[in-house]
């Protein structure tokens, strides 16, 4: 249960924070602050929903014909990195059934994974996304697709969570990077969870309410319900050649050694987490590798920043050169913090429409060798996908302030 206190300040960048403060459960009323836009909108209690649109025989049929193709139809309709625009209506072109498919089969794959997932170079790791598909579509056009006719038999793909939420385009997000390619190619596409995979948090920041505006409210709201049972099973962490952990957000107080990341069982929600899964999706480094030891995070109370010491320190424990992982913002698209011994990535670029920064993905080599590759805002006066017309003024979830 989340107890819901607004308070009358903002983080800078940022609209008004609300203090969730979690009583029971395994986070001992550990407090979370969240920045939210236009809470307000969001304060009714989720109702259940239960798609009827088909009978039984039609479900079965449509089951049994759609296993293999739906992951298909998503990659023709929305893999195209030189050619997708953002649809003129917003109603989604895949209906519950079909969502259902792709997360049964999604599902599949990611409950026979383990939580910290062992993977090979080379690969290209993606940071936060946040629903700006055309970021996306940006990114695969010019440093490869997961495709035949792209790269996906030369080289990985790692996604490091944050598939939804701000952006215009999270359904498409999730269901082409989360899903379709993840299940079409289930030994080269690999992802891990972020902090707004999680319906908490996906239920404030936009995801929910992109599902009823584009599929109704009775079919957005189970669609938003299933893909939130899907995101409870994503693994944790990523660990490539045994010498670079992937993770998205960090090490925080707790976290010393892999082995207790492992040992975290899935499906996990948020509530049911510990102070592991916490530090692990939510915690950041601090400003700068001046600034050593554990310092309060202004996200809220009860999370952490760590020091390039603790960095250092983690490193050493486990026998790793690096540490990449997602979750802030950052100028250029990544930042190098602890002497380069940890990568922030960022790879949606004007984050929320105001922050005009770089996207970046890092292609790591088979020599472990690290290389940015970067994307640019785009002008003012060349329209976005996440900026188009059809999408104006009337998504205020987007909006901050």
């Amino acid at each position: 249960m989340l107890l819901l206190q607004t308070i009358q300040h903002h983080l800078p960048g940022f609209g008004y924070t609300v203090v969730a403060a979690e009583t029971g459960g395994a986070l001992g009323g550990m407090v979370r602050q969240l920045s939210i836009d236009q809470f307000e909108n969001e304060g009714r209690r989720v109702i259940y929903g239960t798609p009827e649109n088909a009978t039984a025989a039609r479900k079965l049929l449509d089951r049994q014909m759609s296993i293999n193709s739906v992951p298909k139809k998503v990659i023709a309709s929305l893999l195209k990195p030189r050619g997708w625009k953002p649809p003129v209506r917003r109603q989604f072109f895949l209906d519950c059934n079909e969502i259902a498919d792709l997360c049964d089969s999604a599902e599949r794959i990611f409950s026979s994974e383990p939580s910290v997932i062992k993977l090979k170079a080379p690969i290209k790791i993606f940071g936060d996304l946040h629903g700006q598909f055309g970021d996306l579509m940006r990114l695969f056009d010019e440093y490869g697709a997961p495709s035949t006719a792209g790269d996906i038999a030369y080289i990985d793909y790692l996604f490091l969570g944050d598939y939804v939420d701000r952006g215009q385009h999270s359904l498409e997000t999730i269901t082409l990077a989360h899903c379709a390619i993840q299940v079409e190619y289930p030994h080269n596409v690999h992802l891990i969870r972020g902090n707004h995979e999680a319906a908490d948090i996906n239920a404030l920041f936009g995801f929910r309410i992109e599902c009823i505006e584009r599929m109704g409210e009775r079919d957005g709201i189970w669609t938003w319900h299933r893909v939130n049972r899907l995101f409870n099973w994503l693994p944790l962490a990523a660990l490539i050649e045994k010498k670079i952990i992937c993770m998205h957000g960090g090490i925080g107080r707790s976290i010393n050694h892999i082995e207790q990341i492992e040992n975290l069982q899935r499906p996990i929600t948020m509530e049911a987490g510990s102070v592991v899964l916490m530090d692990l999706l939510w915690s950041d480094p601090t400003e700068n590798d001046s600034v050593e030891g554990l310092r309060p995070n202004a996200r809220g109370p009860g999370l952490v920043t760590f020091g390039p010491d603790r960095v250092m320190e983690f490193c050493n424990n486990n026998d790793l050169q690096l540490i990449v992982r997602a979750h802030e913002c950052v100028m250029d698209g990544f930042e190098r913090f602890a002497q380069g011994h940890l990568i922030t990535l960022f790879s949606a670029t004007n984050y929320c429409g105001t922050a005009n920064n770089a996207g970046a993905i890092l292609v790591l080599g088979r020599d472990l060798v690290v290389v940015p590759k970067l994307i640019h805002p785009l002008p003012p006066a060349i329209t976005s996908p996440e900026t188009s017309p059809e999408h104006h003024i009337e998504d205020t979830w987007m909006q901050v302030g």
